[in-house]
């Protein structure tokens, strides 16, 4: 049996020409200050960023050298649109209550594919007011999402 080793990211850089590796991480993995994930290559390595999340095009760089871009996938959502506002602001206050990262726009909600609002999508594929598609698309939260009390 082999063992990978995990290498560890000690400094995460922009705008850089060089990189020897990638990485596609999802909106939800980018907003964690502690990270492991596999490269394209099949590099384990972990990241630990202190005050801060990832970016697209930000550049880890491994105590090695190995270097490692960041590129975003897109993810499971949901999008809920809405021909009424009451409906939509009886939703938004649900979501919002799951302290839930949110893409607002008029008349339209986008969450993550999330298990903790299972029951709120349920009640909406049931409102014939609610629209509710599911699909992949590139996910940014409104405001300061996934912030601490």
């Amino acid at each position: 049996m082999t063992f990978s080793t995990i290498k560890k990211v000690i400094e995460i850089r922009k705008n850089i020409d060089f990189y020897s590796d990638e990485v596609e991480l999802s909106w939800f993995d980018m907003q964690k200050p502690n990270l492991t994930a596999v490269s394209k290559e099949g590099v384990n390595f972990v990241v630990k960023a202190k005050f801060t999340h990832l970016h697209e095009n930000d550049f880890l760089f491994c105590e090695d050298g190995h270097v490692i871009k960041v590129s975003r996938s897109k993810d499971e959502v949901f999008i809920l649109s809405f021909t009424d506002a009451l409906s939509f602001a009886k939703v938004a206050y649900e979501i919002g209550n799951r302290h839930q990262p949110v893409m607002i726009e008029e008349f339209k909600i986008t969450v993550l594919d999330d298990i903790s609002l299972a029951d709120i999508i349920k009640d909406c594929y049931a409102n014939e007011a609610i629209k509710v598609e599911k699909t992949k698309a590139y996910f940014k939260a409104n405001g300061k999402a996934h912030h601490s009390h």
